[in-house]
C-alpha cells in the first residue's frame, strides 16, 4: 500500500469516526494483539517476530489495528481527537496484547472502535 493511499484511507476513517450517523454503542473493553493492518491482511503477519515491521509500517502511515482474542476479528481503531491517527499511542504495543476501552461507532457499514484507553493485557 502506497503512503498516500494509506494516508487518504486514514483520513477517511478519522472523518467517519468523528461524525457517526448512529449513536455510539455502550462503552466496551476489548483484548487482543496490536497488528499492522497491511501485513496482517496480506500475509497473516503478527506476533513478537513481526513487531519491528509493524512499528515501521505504523511510521509509514499504515493503520494499526487490533486482532481480537477469541474471535480473530480485525478491529479498526480511531483516535478521539480530530485529524489524529492512533498509531503513536499503539506503536509501543505492536505485536503485544492490550486491552482497549472505548466505544464503537459506525457509518456506511464501516465500524470503528474509538479509543479511550490502551493498557497492556494481563
Amino acid at each position: 500500500m502506497k503512503l498516500h493511499t494509506a494516508s487518504a484511507w486514514l483520513i477517511g476513517i478519522a472523518l467517519a469516526a468523528t461524525q457517526p450517523t448512529l449513536a455510539a454503542d455502550a462503552p466496551v473493553s476489548v483484548t487482543g494483539e496490536v497488528i499492522d493492518s497491511a501485513c496482517y491482511v496480506k500475509a497473516g503477519a503478527k506476533g513478537e517476530g513481526h513487531r519491528g515491521c509493524a512499528q515501521k509500517c505504523a511510521d509509514a502511515g499504515i493503520p494499526l489495528a487490533l486482532l481480537e482474542d477469541g474471535s480473530g476479528k480485525v478491529i479498526w481503531l480511531a483516535s478521539k481527537e480530530d485529524a489524529k491517527t492512533p498509531n503513536a499511542e499503539l506503536k509501543p504495543h505492536a505485536g503485544h496484547k492490550v486491552t482497549i476501552k472505548g466505544n464503537y461507532v459506525e457509518r456506511g457499514g464501516a465500524k470503528l472502535l474509538v479509543i479511550d484507553s490502551v493498557t497492556p493485557a494481563k
